[in-house]
């Protein structure tokens, strides 16, 4: 049986996107480093002020570099993709309440899920959008 395989093609192009959108700097200045661990992809997306200055594949040992890390499984992650396509698709702090899929290195760090939650939910809906 084959494995699902992450659904993470779409970072550089919802990067690309938003730091062209006026909208998206009306949500305000973001400070975080935003880890994903889907199945064994590893990437970390910088946020910085109003705009997301990169997009970094690493190894699964860099992530603990990040503020905030996503872990899901690849077959959970396309299904939240879709769902948020949809417009059907919890947000992330709501998912995060279900299913612990955030983890941070300290509480303070924690709580830049919800302080930045506008934003990142932004970008993951961005790369929804774009994703299928």
């Amino acid at each position: 049986m084959a494995r699902a395989k992450a659904n993470l093609d779409w970072l550089a192009k919802a990067q690309k996107s938003l730091n062209g959108d006026p909208a998206y700097r009306k949500l305000g200045s973001t400070d975080v480093k935003l880890g994903f661990e889907i199945g064994e992809a590893a990437k970390v997306v910088t946020f910085e002020a109003f705009e997301i200055t990169d997009v970094a594949d690493v190894d699964a040992p860099d992530l603990r570099d990040a503020d905030i890390v996503i872990r899901m499984s690849p077959k959970d992650w396309n299904a939240y993709l879709r769902k948020r396509k949809a417009g059907k698709g919890p947000t992330l702090l709501s998912l995060d309440l279900e299913s612990h899929v955030i983890q941070a290195a300290n509480p303070l760090k924690r709580l830049m899920l919800e302080r930045f939650s506008t934003s990142l939910q932004a970008f993951i809906d961005k790369g929804a959008q774009l994703a299928a």
